[in-house]
């Protein structure tokens, strides 16, 4: 792994390959490895930086408050840094807010813009609900414990919900499972929380650029009646869906997700 100092603090990140820039961005509880496949697949023909967002993976987490808007304002000071001007961009389920306010807020910098398995509320009730699921993970992040990370049992327990069918490969339940008891405590709390801004579907209607949401037909996470929402709001979105798939295409379907992915930055 590569580490950069920001403002803010050590953040580390994955790069490969050479060419166009593309940022890829995990999702709550994730890391950067969690693009290993996708960043296999694009390095012959693109430049791929995979960061672990500060609190996750091996970043440390911020000194400040967190919330998707302080995400987006981390990853343009990446950018930044790296001397990348303009970039394509992917974030999956909560860094997809982030990266809704990238490119909302500096459409000059997107070239492209990819929404993995995001969602958004309909109505109020869904949003009560989400706040309850909130106060689950709350729990369950109070209760993990490093020893669990050994026990198949509960690990297989936990990440079954992420995925359509479970990868039979322990190590990669393992590793999701990992991520999960790594990332820091207020880190994932607040980044939870802030996922159900109230002015994240006006942030929607403000992107721009060229857009593609990919979605799992069987993702038990983000509800799959708010995708058709998203891809309506955004003003120039194509939906695609990755039948018998969970939360995470780029894990359980990557060869049908990277090629999605690699068609579409690539027109």
């Amino acid at each position: 792994m590569h580490t950069i100092t920001l403002s803010s603090g050590l953040v580390y990140y994955l790069h490969a390959g050479t060419g166009s820039p593309v940022l890829l961005l995990h999702g709550w509880g994730g890391s950067s490895r969690y693009w290993q496949k996708t960043i296999e697949h694009l390095e012959h023909t693109h430049s791929i930086y995979a960061l672990d967002l500060p609190g996750y993976g091996a970043s440390p987490p911020l000194n400040e408050p967190v919330n998707a808007e302080r995400f987006a304002a981390l990853v343009i000071e990446f950018a930044d840094a790296l001397g990348l001007e303009r970039f394509d961009l992917n974030g999956h389920s909560f860094a997809a807010s982030i990266v809704v306010y990238v490119a909302a807020r500096w459409p000059q910098r997107v070239r492209r813009l990819i929404l993995t398995c995001a969602s958004t509320y309909r109505n109020e009730r869904e949003r009560r609900v989400v706040r309850q699921l909130h106060r689950v993970l709350a729990l369950w992040i109070k209760l993990r414990q490093p020893w669990m990370e050994h026990k198949p049992l509960i690990y297989r327990t936990v990440v079954r919900r992420f995925f359509y069918r479970m990868p039979t490969d322990n190590t990669v339940v393992q590793a999701s499972f990992a991520d999960f008891l790594r990332m820091d405590r207020r880190t994932a709390l607040e980044s939870a929380a802030s996922a159900g801004s109230s002015n994240y579907n006006s942030f929607l209607q403000q992107v721009t650029v060229p857009t593609l949401l990919i979605g799992g037909r069987h993702d038990a996470i983000m509800p799959a009646a708010g995708l058709p929402v998203v891809a309506r709001l955004v003003p120039n979105c194509r939906l695609i869906w990755i039948e018998k798939c969970g939360h995470l295409p780029m894990i359980e379907c990557p060869d049908e997700y990277n090629r999605v992915v690699r068609d579409f930055l690539t027109q």
